[in-house]
């Protein structure tokens, strides 16, 4: 499987080249074109198997994806049936797509809105952000993304990568994956005066040594602000 993205990174894109027997999970809606008889298989966002207590599982997995971490509630899984097959893949917003390759040590901690596609070698696992992260409008669940193979994250702007060595403090809406030994905690940006006054939110104060990915815009911010605009709202 060859993966290039383009049009970063204001409209980022991934074509991505199967060859046959290779398979790629993508977000729905993300399909912008591919090659005809190129194999595509709709289901729930959550693993299982063929038994009806696996796609239980994944049907309630599916559900906790959607409601709780913002993603939606089923996948679509493209299969090279020849060499050679292509597959088109962007997000719903403007915004940046990173290609990322797994080696097997490498573990990805993602937000979930941030997440575009991944090989089939790539597990994803949900991990308990906060109520504190749900109630701040970012989604309860954060995907920890592991394994050998491709991984495509997406951002609402360009994204910007940072090493981090000691402690850094990002707004919770800018976030979009970090990986090494990060640990982070969720607080206010300040105290309740700055976080009436001054229109900052949640932050994850991050600490230890890794890197961290993040997005140029905050899609949440820019709901507010449009929203006086909209007719109704």
């Amino acid at each position: 499987m060859q993966i290039e993205v383009e049009a970063r990174p204001s409209y980022g894109m991934a074509t991505v080249t199967l060859n046959k027997g290779d398979k790629i999970t993508a977000e729905s809606s993300s399909m912008v074109a591919m090659s005809s008889g190129l194999g595509i298989e709709t289901h729930f966002n959550g693993a299982g198997g063929g038994g009806f207590g696996d796609w239980v599982q994944a049907a309630f997995t599916g559900l906790v994806r959607r409601f709780m971490a913002g993603e939606t509630m089923f996948v679509n899984t493209f299969t090279g049936t020849k060499d050679g097959q292509q597959v088109m893949l962007a997000p719903s917003m403007v915004g940046d797509v990173e290609h990322i390759v797994l080696d097997g040590q490498r573990k990805i901690v993602v937000q979930a809105s941030s997440y575009l596609a991944s090989g089939k070698g790539i597990t994803i696992d949900l991990i308990w952000g906060g109520f504190a992260m749900l109630f701040g409008g970012e989604g309860a669940f954060f995907l920890q993304c592991k394994g050998t193979g491709d991984l495509l994250i997406n951002a609402y702007g360009g994204i910007e990568k940072l090493e981090i060595d000691g402690g850094y403090i990002v707004d919770s809406g800018h976030v979009v994956a970090w990986e090494g030994d990060l640990k982070y905690s969720i607080r206010k940006a300040g105290g309740w005066k700055s976080a009436m006054l001054s229109g900052e939110g949640l932050v994850l104060e991050f600490k230890g040594k890794g890197t961290l990915w993040m997005q140029t815009r905050n899609l949440s911010a820019f709901v507010g602000w449009i929203s006086p605009f909209l007719p109704g709202v």
